[in-house]
């Protein structure tokens, strides 16, 4: 079980938990005197940059991302201007842009280089205290493409893409691709040079260097270049470490009139290193159970490793759960990082449906896998880490009610219980379509709102189908005159929405707070990434000598009990499970469980609870 630390006592609540943390301070004693340069003349020529009443500034690493604003050199159009870099470590990169302050620029006056959201980049002096000259450039390498007669040279180092198995010398190619080759992949050859011996963390000498010197298509002066080495033809390295990375997720070098050897580096900066087997591996029970269109044959995996084209994974029909997929072996050096990602398509759309860590909950990163030592291993996710418990396994009934006293649409009209009707939208319905325009739609039958009595409270009992979250998303609205037969979306702005929790699946039906029209209100929801959700809490003692635990639950979570913190062995409730508990009140947060402790007296060993996410 995942538990989520919601600690309370029999006596009285804790006021909070301490948590301690080691604070670790280093001293920067890196400084660099950074001289910055950027000519304007391409955009004070087109009228995109007004010397006097425009500047131009440089963002960047050395500064958090802020702006040094540039001083123009007499009435010329180059500028400039001095930092003291003490952000960015000696050896390393700085990183920086040039910003166009005038009101027309696009993308907020940040210049575009060749590789969209790649930077200018220089490695810094390795001693503190130097002084680093950039070249300077025109902005956003605006200016005339020039030829250049200098070369530069890149070598790459294999030998790890040979130890995994990917490359063979005197078989595999490897060419280098940038702006300086037109992106050509066979513009850029590299040749084997197996003179160039280099030795292996472990001390193995490797000769398994490739080189190539090129000259450059014509470019702006003093241009950003951005390239990376490609093996096979078509496999871009990718996965650069943040140092040799301009952000773009290429490499980088400024085109010089001298002839430039960069420096021998790893393809995809992975050292050589031990290798380990994997495998990866992911549970589609939660999408086989919630959507419908799921289609089994076209679960893949995607990343540096696989290629973001994707590689088909495949079930065993035969095991305990059909809805493990897995990857074929691949091998990767011990601690690679691996980012990654599952896909599905679904089958009446055609759509890619795409897994996130924590997608449940909002996440929208990748995965990622940093490879262990060991000869092999299977690397488990659940598609988009969610839990069977956040989802209902079979239809639910639940009553709705909104109060319509004094409602007011957000297109202004004044609800007229003579007149008008209310409806109920929401995921549940599959948000149809709202009334409104030339031909407007009705709604589906069975989401009309009733009137109760003569109350201004209107109720519908819905049926809530499996496979919906136990958060259900919805929203009122009005059909003026009850003309169209369906709602006018006009409670409040779009995705403004009431959020209510189905809190026990064991009622029948499961009745919602009362909503007010207009009033979005939004049940607090206990999960792993909001544990102050389940409100735990204990009352004040009673007439009886028992105190009330209370709690905002939910299938999937149930509270534990203990007499000891120091060195707790926890006592599972299952009782107190959503699936199961019924005692408890109404609240303006829906269904409150409560149950009475007997109260701790002197001698006796008090108890604590709290609530865990299965």
């Amino acid at each position: 079980m995942k538990s989520i630390n919601l600690i309370t006592r029999t006596r009285a609540l804790l006021a909070g938990l301490a948590f301690g943390a080691l604070g670790l301070v280093s001293a920067q004693a890196s400084s660099t005197i950074i001289n910055f340069s950027v000519d304007m003349s391409v955009q004070t020529t087109a009228g995109t940059f007004i010397p006097g009443t425009d500047t131009v500034s440089v963002h960047g690493s050395f500064n958090g991302w802020g702006a040094l604003n540039l001083v123009q050199q007499g009435s010329g159009t180059v500028y400039t201007n001095t930092v003291n870099d003490t952000t960015d470590a000696n050896g390393a990169s700085v990183f920086y842009k040039y910003v166009n302050s005038h009101s027309g620029y696009p993308n907020g006056g940040y210049e575009s280089l060749c590789d969209g959201g790649g930077n200018r980049a220089a490695t810094l002096p390795a001693v503190s205290g130097s002084t680093l000259n950039l070249p300077t450039p025109f902005f956003s390498d605006s200016g005339p493409g020039v030829t250049l007669t200098s070369t530069i040279t890149f070598q790459v180092d294999m030998s790890q893409q040979i130890n995994l198995g990917y490359f063979t010398n005197g078989l595999s190619t490897v060419d280098v691709s940038g702006n300086f080759d037109g992106w050509n992949p066979a513009n850029g050859p590299l040749t084997w040079d197996p003179t160039i011996v280099r030795a292996t963390p472990g001390g193995l000498l490797t000769s398994n260097v490739y080189v190539g010197t090129f000259t450059s298509v014509p470019v702006s002066t003093n241009a950003h270049m951005a390239y990376q080495f490609v093996m096979n033809g078509q496999n871009y390295e990718g996965g650069l470490n943040s140092t040799n990375n301009d952000g773009g997720g290429n490499r980088f070098f400024t085109f010089l009139p001298v002839n430039q050897t960069n420096p021998v580096v790893f393809y995809a900066d992975a050292p050589y290193a031990p290798v380990s087997q994997l495998r990866f591996s992911v549970d589609m029970s939660v999408v086989a159970v919630t959507d419908t269109n799921f289609n089994p044959a076209s679960v893949t995996i995607n990343g540096d490793l696989f290629g973001w084209g994707g590689v088909a994974l495949t079930n065993n029909p035969s095991a305990a759960n059909t809805n493990i997929y897995t990857s074929p072996t691949y091998t990767d050096g011990v601690g690679s990082s691996i980012n990654y990602q599952f896909r599905y398509t679904e089958l009446s759309t055609g759509n890619t449906v795409y897994d996130h860590a924590n997608g449940a909950n909002g996440g929208q990163g990748n995965r990622q896998y940093i490879v262990p030592n060991v000869a092999n291993t299977n690397v488990y996710a659940v598609f988009n880490d969610a839990s069977l418990d956040d989802y209902l396994l079979q239809p639910a009934t639940v009553t709705f009610s909104v109060d319509m006293n004094g409602a007011v649409g957000n297109d202004g009209h004044v609800f007229d219980p003579n007149q008008d009707s209310v409806y109920l939208n929401g995921t549940f319905a599959g948000w149809y379509a709202w009334s409104g325009g030339v031909n407007p739609a009705p709604a589906p039958a069975g989401y009309q709102m009733i009137e109760e009595g003569f109350t201004t409270i209107y109720t519908n009992t819905l049926v809530i189908p499996a496979g919906q979250t136990l958060t259900a998303i919805y929203k009122y609205g009005i059909d003026a005159g009850s003309v169209n037969g369906g709602p006018a979306d006009d409670e409040a702005a779009s995705g403004q929405n009431h959020e209510r929790v189905i809190r026990s699946t064991v009622m029948n039906p499961y009745v919602f707070a009362t909503d007010t029209f207009g009033f979005q209100y939004n049940e607090p929801y206990f999960s792993l990434s909001n544990p102050a959700g389940g409100h735990l809490a204990v009352g004040a003692k009673n007439a009886d000598g028992f105190l009330p635990v209370s709690w905002l639950g939910r299938p999937g979570a149930n509270l534990q009990s203990t007499t000891n913190l120091l060195n707790p062995v926890w006592q599972n409730l299952p009782a107190t499970d959503g699936t199961n508990w019924v005692l408890g009140y109404s609240s303006t947060n829906g269904f409150v469980s409560v149950f009475n402790t007997p109260a701790a007296t002197p001698g006796t060993p008090k108890t604590f609870y709290r609530l865990i996410k299965k």
